[in-house]
């Protein structure tokens, strides 16, 4: 009986000791990407800033770079070489072009990440988190807490975090309130934001701009017909901008835009690879100096179909020149955004 007792007693001490340990084993951690979760569990006034965007997500939406035009990658669901599949949008932009929430929102969550670098998430109708990576920088004074109207600045186009080396672009998710199920953006961004919204927001975003002279200057050295387009229509510009445009043209800093291209591809390109875009590659390296061949199939008026040796080390030639790492003649993200910055 004593040994009964013995035993008895020692099992309740283990089940003490391993129960944290059971219990973990049986739950699931999901990753909350948005900071929603962590907002459910403060105060009410919390949650209902959460729930004030309302409960009907907004299917079509206007691009969040405020000027353009700009260029979409259409890259979401496309499989990388770490064998995860890519889960966002990339919109190509000048670097310092404002970024504006498309719709009401509630910043859940500003953060510096490796991968991701600067960042923001927010919560937005119908429970559904938006968010945007890679910033140059993010919004003067933006917080977790901070209520955003259609047109509020968010930050900047840029390519920190593991995007450094490439073009600068802006990485748009769109996912589930609980941070865990992207879908795709691309088919729900038709939408663009009127040249009075546009004069108006960006009045506003001059108003908190560290440096709003700067800032004007660069998107009239970048976006003029936006500014010329709307001033012929009788639309108020914002009085920097207004400044610039009927002043004696001033020198500015010249940023390569996005409007500048006529090329782009919408799919990754590699060894072995055939179709129409190959030939369109050809052409490209070719005419900018980086030669796939001499004389024969892929020189300079006969290129080809077919991604093969030459194609590979002409663009080998091209990631080097451009600092795309790594250089190994695989057309990818990187290397797509940056041919898309460029003129053929």
């Amino acid at each position: 009986m004593r040994n009964i007792s013995r035993i008895a007693v020692s099992f309740v001490a283990t089940a003490f000791v391993f129960a944290p340990y059971l219990a973990a084993a049986q739950t699931t951690t999901i990753r909350d990407y948005s900071g929603y979760s962590n907002w459910r569990r403060q105060s009410n006034e919390e949650q209902q800033k959460i729930d004030a965007p309302g409960s009907v997500a907004v299917q079509y939406f206007p691009m969040p770079v405020l000027f353009g035009p700009v260029n979409m990658l259409h890259n979401y669901g496309e499989l990388r070489v770490s064998g995860r599949t890519h889960e966002g949008e990339d919109i190509m932009a000048p670097k310092g072009t404002p970024i504006v929430s498309p719709t009401a929102a509630v910043v859940t969550r500003v953060d510096y990440g490796a991968g991701e670098g600067n960042a923001i998430y927010t919560a937005n109708p119908g429970g559904e988190r938006f968010i945007y990576y890679h910033l140059d920088r993010v919004a003067e004074g933006i917080a977790a807490g901070q209520v955003l109207a259609r047109g509020d600045l968010i930050g900047y186009v840029g390519n920190t975090g593991d995007a450094s080396k490439g073009a600068a672009h802006l990485h748009f998710e769109i996912r589930t309130s609980s941070g865990n199920t992207p879908s795709n953006p691309y088919s729900r961004v038709t939408l663009a934001f009127t040249a009075e919204e546009q004069m108006t927001y960006l009045a506003k975003i001059l108003t908190q701009a560290a440096d709003p002279n700067a800032l004007a200057q660069f998107l009239v050295s970048n976006f003029r017909s936006s500014f010329t387009a709307a001033q012929t229509r009788g639309i108020a510009l914002p009085a920097a901008v207004g400044a610039l445009l009927g002043a004696t043209p001033v020198a500015l800093v010249a940023v390569p835009a996005a409007s500048a291209t006529n090329f782009a591809l919408t799919r990754n390109l590699y060894f072995g690879r055939s179709g129409d875009d190959v030939r369109a590659l050809q052409r490209f390296l070719n005419q900018n100096g980086y030669i796939v061949a001499a004389i024969g199939p892929g020189s300079p008026g006969q290129e080809t179909v077919y991604f093969g040796p030459a194609t590979r080390a002409a663009v080998i030639k091209y990631q080097l020149a451009y600092s795309i790492a790594p250089a190994v003649g695989y057309v990818g993200v990187l290397t797509r955004a940056s041919l898309a910055l460029l003129r053929v």
